[in-house]
């Protein structure tokens, strides 16, 4: 069952996601959107800034639930496809989020408290571990040898996919997201072995 703090923060995320200038939408409208009195949103939020600031709390714990969720493919090659498919995910609802927070130009999402980066640091070393278990299916099906990797080679491999997902994004290249995903493999293969 959805709390109440998450039923707020949703209306948000549409309003956001719609475009709608966040200092146009009153605390009362944003409780009724979420068929809640005014005064309860006043129980979890002291302002409106506290609320937008939240937000980012609240779409990151759904990002890391999407990133880290089980992955169906036992196969090497499904595994790493299946990651990047959640990972262009993510990053096109981001990209849909940071396009219309940047079209309204809200002063309250540049304002991170601490314990943002904190968080997507134990995002990006999640994504870290879930790689490195990837690429071990690769050595036992002998896609890829077991070898020590060269030190700079995770950097290489994280700018590569990161480059190729954010122009598959930003719809800078051309290509269907199958493929998209079989060049991403198929180019970080390449670089680990």
């Amino acid at each position: 069952m959805q709390s109440t703090k998450d039923k707020i923060l949703k209306v948000l995320v549409t309003y956001i996601k719609e475009g709608v200038n966040l200092d146009s939408i009153s605390l009362s409208r944003i409780a009724s959107e979420a068929e809640i009195g005014k005064s309860t949103v006043y129980e979890h939020f002291a302002n409106k800034e506290e609320m937008i600031c939240e937000t980012y709390r609240y779409l990151l714990n759904q990002y890391e639930d999407i990133l880290t969720s089980d992955i169906e493919s036992m196969d090497f090659k499904g595994a790493f496809i299946e990651q990047i498919q959640k990972i262009l995910f993510v990053m096109k609802d981001a990209k849909t989020l940071m396009d219309a927070i940047m079209n309204n130009h809200h002063d309250a999402f540049m304002r991170f408290d601490d314990s943002i980066p904190v968080h997507m640091k134990k995002i990006q070393e999640k994504m870290n571990e879930r790689f490195t278990g990837i690429i071990y299916l690769g050595v036992v099906e002998g896609i890829l040898e077991q070898k020590e990797p060269k030190p700079y080679i995770r950097h290489v491999i994280q700018a590569v996919v990161s480059g190729l997902l954010y122009q598959y994004v930003n719809k800078e290249i051309d290509i269907s997201e199958p493929d998209l995903c079989e060049l991403v493999f198929a180019h970080v293969v390449q670089l680990l072995k």
